[in-house]
């Protein structure tokens, strides 16, 4: 969950009893995602107006909810937060994942320990509800999690991501994508890193040492805890292929980032920057770049690559995303003879949960 910071001591004087909506809206506009600023700090950096329009959102339709009961933020109780989570749908008016309700209950509890903490309300009715959702899985993912066919598709995957770059390379002989398609697709294999991780990572988070291998300073993300990973040589020279590349290219700044005097990104990976509204854009990569690579874009690139893999391996799957090669990663160290805590630290989870789903679909006994 990420971090709010009010740099505004009069939010205790917004309408939040008689108008939740308009007062979260003026108490949202004075946060900062910026840790340890000074609450008077009048250049703290603040969240975007997209990023505060989707919180707006969040707590829109919860205050919708209460309103239809005729209920007042001072009476909220924890049921009450149980009973809104139960209203919520995904897709296809199916019941909301646990994801989503967590997404939901994470702005509703920002909001109620800010309540707190100025006395407008007497407690935290979604803290307890919170902390329970925190602790069951997330997805069907987590309780079922998809796993490749046998231990020798991560060396499979790795030879179709190098074929791809060939091929790539062959057909944009001058483009820059190749080389950040094969440090991408490489990276989740040896690495186990989580998208929303991938797209977090920096230049700086990179070293390549003497030898031969490279370091990596996981940025983590909400759930998931920084740490540190070393991968194989075969990675390190597909980042440092791309830092490289990376070096020579023209950074520019997007349009709606320009427009909300965001903070200027500096990710690893970098996007198009006139293909960024593109529903294809893995290939090419001719021109100007853009910081950070669209997460969907990202998702495509390595998908294309672990489709071909369990083509060749002759191998249906339902599922070829991202999650897959995670999970590929834990049973390789699970087979390997690693126990649930280490590969859970690997992973950067704060619970054994998904190193002992993943051992159980392997039918294999804990370590000793």
């Amino acid at each position: 969950m990420s971090r709010t910071y009010a740099i505004s001591a009069a939010t205790g004087e917004l309408p939040w009893l008689r108008d939740p909506v308009e007062a979260h809206r003026l108490w949202r506009s004075t946060l900062s995602w910026k840790r340890e600023v000074d609450a008077l700090d009048a250049d703290a950096p603040l969240y975007t107006e997209h990023s505060n329009n989707l919180y707006r959102s969040f707590w829109g339709k919860f205050c919708r909810w209460l309103a239809a009961r005729s209920l007042k933020l001072d009476e909220v109780r924890q049921t009450h937060v149980e009973s809104f989570l139960k209203t919520l749908e995904g897709r296809g008016g199916a019941p909301a994942s646990v994801r989503t309700m967590r997404t939901y209950l994470a702005e509703i509890h920002r909001v109620y320990a800010h309540l707190h903490a100025i006395g407008v309300v007497n407690g935290n009715p979604a803290e307890m509800v919170l902390a329970r959702k925190r602790l069951a899985p997330a997805t069907q993912f987590a309780t079922d999690p998809p796993l490749p066919p046998g231990r020798a598709f991560l060396k499979t995957y790795e030879k179709m991501a190098q074929q791809m770059y060939k091929e790539e390379r062959a057909e944009w002989p001058k483009a820059w994508t190749p080389a950040r398609n094969l440090a991408l697709r490489l990276i989740v294999a040896e690495c186990g890193l989580k998208l929303s991780e991938i797209c977090k990572l920096i230049p700086r988070n990179i070293t390549i040492r003497p030898d031969g291998t490279v370091l990596i300073r996981s940025p983590g993300h909400r759930l998931v805890e920084t740490r540190p990973l070393v991968g194989r040589p075969l990675l390190a020279r597909a980042l440092e292929r791309w830092l490289d590349v990376r070096g020579g290219l023209r950074i520019v700044q997007l349009r709606r980032a320009h427009a909300e005097d965001a903070r200027r990104s500096n990710r690893l990976f970098l996007g198009q920057a006139d293909r960024v509204m593109s529903a294809e854009g893995v290939g090419g990569g001719l021109g100007d770049a853009c910081s950070p690579v669209a997460p969907d874009l990202a998702e495509r690139v390595i998908t294309s690559c672990v489709k071909r893999t369990l083509e060749s391996l002759g191998h249906q799957a339902a599922f070829h995303g991202p999650q897959l090669m995670r999970n590929a990663y834990a049973a390789r160290l699970i087979q390997d003879g690693m126990s649930d805590i280490d590969v859970s630290g690997q992973l950067g989870m704060k619970t054994t949960f998904t190193a002992r789903a993943i051992r159980a679909k392997l039918m294999l006994t804990p370590a000793s």
